[in-house]
């Protein structure tokens, strides 16, 4: 009815799943991390709990959509309102197996020979399971059968229970205490920020065509997160009835006013009793702000004052306190070079040496952070030191970091993002710079030079030393120090990913033979990395690159 008013091709905020319009908060990106490290892992149970409408569904469609390569064989249920024989019968049919009989000892056999034959070929068979709430105890228990068939040193079968609340008292159920403990891996899915929320409703209008016809104020956007909690779903119904009521008025602007209107229409609820939801709400607002305020005050972007100090977003044992010291104010408010120190240098070194160099540092450090979704380092009163003290932090959010020789070019081509070692030079050594995306032959860098976030990349090569840092994740734990002969479990991963670059066709199996080694070999004589034969940290580092289920940052799409 108003998508040509305002302009879209279709209704931004519809309440069907599609896919083109998936959004991946914070909170979904560490689901699917945590999803994907449970199966490449082969952990056997992986537990997802969210409450309705927080996106549990998008997160596995995202899964399964990742999951659809060679290495992989997935199944999806979802009407789990079944009995044991029944649910038998549907993952047989899933996969694609037998699933006429009748009796659970036979369709289990089938299942246990075509998991067999692809565990023998290295393919790793995922069962995903939503609403898995409604599953009765009984069903819970025969699952617990299906994941008792393994071999002798791995999980045939990796199962994922996904649903809402209900899913954690159902498994805390006695009888069930079995299942309870097999389950390795849990994560519960949360509801997003308000920023979040801004971006969501930004990035829906845009998929579906949006040229400008119509925006929301900032006071709209807090008004829908303060009602919707940001709840995925209520967003959806919220946004959809508010461009109504903008429609039926003729209105561009989505203001908190058209929101509250939207509200009463969604709630139904008569005059008197909404001016009194209206009042509680605005305090409710007024509050919020009034708090949001004095949190802005608080922590002012690049702040090193001294303060609380953040823990790692996905470690328990990350700690920073040895790295902060109660270094004063004065010390290290930024300090623009002389004119004298600057006359005759090139543009883009003016800029730099602008700059007060800790902060610089850390501001490039930080959005290195922001791009891999792990915590940021608020409070850092000592010197920041790349590689020393970076090492650390970064290891506290389970990253690594990886000094590599390569022209800015080379290191681009690796589509990790990465610290920049440049020429210039301060009183605490170099000045670095974070390349965190990148288009066309443009690079997008941090801190901002004279404003400008997005530079040529020609002109950036004037600064580059010859040295960088990698940023990366070893997701699946591959050692960097392997010998032939050596057997690990997590030698599988390293032997996929070398089959991914096109370099190796033997087994996989977790044990690196000659034939891995020549494979390393080759796949470092390709891309112009220093020979080891003990694989090495670079090696592994550029071999992610082949497995685009694991890289939540990357350089060329963001």
């Amino acid at each position: 009815m108003y998508t040509k008013y305002f302009g879209f091709n279709e209704k931004p905020f519809t309440l069907t799943p599609n896919p083109r319009f998936i959004y991946l908060s914070k909170n979904h990106k560490e689901s699917f991390a945590h999803l994907l490290y449970g199966i490449n892992n082969h952990y056997g149970f992986i537990e997802l709990i969210g409450e309705v409408g927080t996106g549990k569904t998008t997160v596995l469609r995202t899964l399964l959509s990742q999951l659809g390569d060679e290495n992989y064989r997935s199944a999806l249920i979802f009407n789990p309102g079944l009995g044991g024989v029944e649910l038998l019968r549907s993952i047989n049919q899933e996969f694609g197996l037998n699933s006429s009989s009748e009796y659970t000892n036979e369709l289990l056999a089938e299942l246990n020979r075509f998991l067999l034959a692809e565990n023998s070929k290295g393919t790793t068979v995922v069962l995903v399971i939503d609403e898995a709430q409604n599953l009765r105890p009984d069903v819970l228990e025969q699952l617990r059968l299906i994941s008792n068939l393994e071999t002798e040193n791995d999980k045939l079968i990796q199962i994922v229970l996904a649903g809402q609340p209900e899913l954690e008292e159902l498994l805390a159920r006695p009888e069930l205490r079995q299942l309870n403990q097999r389950i390795a891996v849990r994560y519960r899915l949360r509801s997003m920020s308000m920023d979040e929320t801004r971006s969501y409703i930004r990035r829906r209008m845009e998929v579906a065509g949006e040229t400008g016809g119509v925006s929301f104020s900032l006071f709209a956007i807090r008004w829908i997160y303060l009602y919707t909690r940001g709840v995925p779903r209520m967003i959806n119904i919220l946004c959809d009835r508010a461009l109504l009521v903008a429609y039926g008025d003729e209105k561009r602007r989505i203001s908190s006013g058209i929101v509250t209107r939207a509200i009463r229409e969604i709630l139904n609820v008569p005059q008197r009793r909404y001016l009194k939801f209206v009042f509680s709400a605005i305090v409710a607002m007024i509050v919020l702000i009034t708090i949001l305020s004095m949190f802005s005050v608080r922590w002012i972007p690049g702040q090193t004052k001294a303060g609380p100090r953040e823990l790692s977003a996905h470690s328990n044992t990350a700690n920073d306190s040895s790295l902060h010291t109660n270094t004063p104010e004065s010390s290290i408010s930024p300090q623009p070079a002389s004119p004298q120190a600057t006359t005759g240098v090139a543009p883009l070194e003016k800029q730099l040496l602008a700059l007060e160099q800790n902060s610089a540092n850390l501001q490039a450090f930080n959005d290195i952070l922001s791009r891999w979704n792990v915590a940021r380092v608020k409070v850092l009163g000592s010197r920041l030191t790349i590689p020393e003290t970076a090492v650390v932090l970064a290891r506290n959010r389970h990253l690594r970091i990886t000094e590599i020789k390569a022209t800015l070019r080379e290191a681009i081509n690796i589509d990790i993002p990465f610290l920049l070692e440049t020429r210039i030079a301060g009183n605490h050594g170099k000045y670095y710079l974070a390349v965190t995306s990148v288009s066309a032959e443009t690079a997008n860098i941090s801190p901002a030079l004279s404003e400008r976030n997005s530079v040529p990349i020609r002109e950036l090569e004037s600064l580059a030393s010859g040295t960088c840092y990698l940023v990366w994740n070893n997701l699946y734990q591959i050692p960097d120090n392997i010998s032939v002969g050596d057997m690990k479990y997590e030698i599988r991963a390293l032997q996929k990913l070398l089959k991914l670059a096109g370099v190796y066709n033997g087994p996989i199996d977790g044990v690196f033979s000659q034939a891995g080694l020549e494979a390393v070999r080759a796949f470092q004589k390709k891309n112009l990395i220093p020979a080891n034969d003990t694989v090495g940290a670079q090696t592994v580092a550029y071999l992610y690159g082949y497995d685009k289920t694991v890289r939540p940052a990357n350089l060329r799409n963001n």
